[in-house]
């Protein structure tokens, strides 16, 4: 084998040394090489597209901070700001520190947050009422059109129908429609009472009552669902409009005995306009404040 071996590596150095020679001997075979890569390399960046042969290199992005629009969108914030501040008192309005002395309420409102508690207690209950300024977003407007096509639909004319819309005095005096999630607890007592109420035109309307066996955090209540407390496979509940009238009439009463009352159903939407005012304030700021940095 090492026989083999030692005749195998004096033929590969044999090879080597010829191959070395003739080199030696013929230099026009390297030069012949050399020039065929050349040509070779020249035809393919014939071949690309002259922005890649002659493209510069550039780092001028690196340094750039902000872009050319964000001046103007600054400028424009800082004047949307302006005005809207210049409408605005500091102080909260009279209405909040007379409803909170008279009905006993506490409000927990976090700033950058679109969710609000009130909170009292009734005897051994603790109360609370959690509500959201996203309500404002709903349309007073599309929901009088549709009435209006609903009652149209009932008509039988041969003309073609006509929706209007009521002055803007009209729509001033209707106010929009504001969901409250009212839950009701007993110390030392397991359960929980849940009823999903809509605040309009000074009313406490029920839409459903629920009852629940066990405490529930009101931190988790999810106020933008239909159903804010959400319990899987647990029965929902009557439909409260099918309940016995005298029923319906003892819940509302039931509501009014603490505190979720007309006086509850006026000032919903009164402080959700207001808030809703103060988060737009904090959003320009906060989004002004990001983009000139």
């Amino acid at each position: 084998m090492f026989r083999r071996l030692s005749q195998h590596s004096s033929s590969l150095s044999t090879f080597i040394t010829l191959r070395a020679r003739h080199c030696l001997h013929h230099p026009s075979v390297i030069h012949q090489r050399l020039l065929s890569t050349s040509i070779l390399r020249n035809k393919t960046l014939q071949t690309l597209p002259s922005i890649y042969q002659h493209r510069p290199f550039s780092t001028s992005w690196l340094c750039r901070t902000n872009g050319d629009v964000d001046p103007d969108l600054v400028h424009l914030l800082e004047e949307e700001l302006q005005f809207e501040k210049s409408n605005d008192k500091d102080e909260p309005p009279a209405f909040i520190k007379e409803f909170l002395d008279t009905n006993l309420f506490q409000i927990d409102d976090k700033p950058h947050h679109d969710k609000v508690i009130l909170s009292r207690t009734f005897g051994n209950e603790k109360i609370n009422v959690i509500f959201s300024i996203s309500d404002i977003n709903k349309s007073v407007e599309e929901e009088m059109i549709q009435e209006k096509l609903n009652a149209d639909d009932k008509e039988e004319t041969n003309q073609e129908d006509e929706i209007i819309v009521e002055d803007d005095e009209d729509l001033e005096d209707i106010s929009f429609p504001v969901r409250a999630t009212v839950i009701i607890q007993k110390e030392g007592v397991k359960g929980t009472l849940v009823l999903n109420t809509v605040a309009q035109d000074g009313y406490m309307n029920i839409n459903s009552v629920r009852f629940l066996k066990d405490a529930i955090d009101k931190d988790i209540v999810d106020i933008h669902n239909e159903n804010p407390v959400e319990e899987k496979d647990l029965y929902m509940g009557p439909i409260f409009d099918d309940l016995n009238e005298d029923i319906r009439i003892n819940f509302g009463r039931y509501l009014e005995e603490r505190g979720i009352d007309t006086a509850l159903a006026t000032f919903l939407p009164d402080y959700v306009d207001y808030k809703e005012q103060k988060e737009y304030e904090n959003w320009l700021n906060d989004v002004n404040t990001f983009i000139s940095a």
